[in-house]
């Protein structure tokens, strides 16, 4: 069995009214992209993306570009973040115009954030008021979403398994009825043509939901999911300087921030112990991989650095996963991300690396189509659209 990536898409690239009112008007995640600075001496930031292409997912074209890019870099799909709260959607305009008004073939999934909204980023860590509480409802609630998600489900692109559209849920734990929603999804799918739901639950720095017989899979959402089982000293270490973030000095960049961020796993460290951990890992768990992490733009000094993350090292670990997943007979290799860019974990183009990113994701699932030269012809396009 040859395995697939599929990639995690964030939709948070435009506009809502309730993200003006919560963060100011205008507010999208460039808005927290941009805040990235330096703490110390070789600290990779701001992120900013190649030819300042700050985009617009209002734009169904940028979306559809995306898609057309993602699948020529061997990427077989995205998983769209969709959030929902009894019956109120956020940022859901990108995906709902893609599913009904774009001709692009990509196939898609959909993430259900399941979270609570909390004012958690730009040193809210000792007030997280709550902005959007998340509820779960009842058996008429639990129906209303599904008939939400059953457009999705039908369109032909829609990623799924044993004629099962895949689900994939961010903290199914929080869902105290969880067993009565999933089956009523599970009846109604069955009675629009379905097999059923074909539910995936996140191993997040959540935990993992332990209840048996309830999930088709498992999805190891990484580089999370391996720091929260982690037991090196690094864990410890890592707690220790949390307790100690208000050292560093957010308008310096200098060697004493260093010693004092949350900087103590490097890519390496985690690529192993994430290789290692898939070698025993279940037949229902999807690996993940990640490209990097450092979301102090979105959480200034409490957030976390990993350091050292380059193509090379991507390429080798990729190369890694999809042996260890084929060889274990997965269908799927998680990728995160293609874009969340305030949290470092992305593999579009940007202005340090350019298409290398991809390119490394390109040779590792063995595509030849043109090699470097459709990365060429993407620049091209764009440089002549801004002459």
């Amino acid at each position: 069995m040859k395995t697939k990536i599929l990639a995690i898409y964030l939709p948070q690239f435009h506009t809502i009214p309730e993200n003006d009112k919560w963060w100011g008007k205008g507010f999208t995640e460039w808005t927290n992209v941009k805040r990235g600075v330096p703490f110390y001496p070789g600290h990779y930031q701001p992120r900013e993306p190649l030819y300042d292409d700050y985009y617009d997912l209002t734009d169904l074209k940028v979306l559809e570009r995306h898609t057309r890019l993602a699948k020529k870099a061997g990427i077989s799909g995205f998983c769209f973040y969709h959030y929902y709260f009894l019956g109120k959607k956020l940022l859901e305009k990108p995906i709902e115009n893609y599913r009904d008004n774009s001709k692009e073939k990509f196939p898609y999934c959909l993430i259900w954030a399941n979270q609570s909204w909390e004012r958690t980023w730009y040193r809210a860590t000792t007030n997280k008021t709550v902005l959007l509480q998340q509820e779960y409802g009842e058996k008429k609630d639990w129906e209303n979403q599904f008939y939400y998600l059953l457009d999705f489900f039908k369109d032909e692109r829609y990623i799924r398994i044993d004629n099962k559209p895949v689900y994939i849920i961010y903290v199914p734990q929080d869902i105290r009825l969880r067993n009565q929603m999933f089956a009523v999804w599970n009846k109604l799918a069955k009675a629009n043509g379905f097999k059923g739901i074909y539910l995936i639950a996140m191993n997040t720095g959540y935990g993992k939901d332990n209840r048996r017989n309830l999930y088709d899979a498992y999805l190891e959402f990484e580089p999370l999911s391996l720091i929260k089982g982690d037991n090196s000293y690094r864990k410890y270490l890592d707690q220790w300087k949390q307790g100690h973030v208000n050292a560093v000095r957010k308008e310096e960049c200098d060697f004493l921030n260093w010693i004092w961020t949350r900087n103590v796993y490097t890519y390496s460290y985690l690529c192993r112990a994430i290789e290692k951990k898939a070698k025993r890992s279940g037949a229902k768990t999807f690996s993940g991989v990640f490209v990097g992490w450092d979301n102090t733009s979105r959480k200034d000094e409490a957030g976390i650095i990993v350091g050292g993350s380059d193509p090379k090292k991507f390429y080798r670990h990729l190369v890694n996963m999809l042996r260890l997943s084929e060889k274990n007979k997965k269908q799927f290799v998680f990728l995160n991300a293609w874009n969340e860019w305030s949290e470092g974990a992305y593999i579009e183009p940007d202005k340090k690396y350019g298409y290398a990113y991809l390119k490394a994701l390109k040779s590792a699932t063995g595509h030849k189509a043109g090699s470097s030269g459709m990365f060429e012809k993407n620049r091209d396009r764009k440089s002549k659209r801004r002459t």
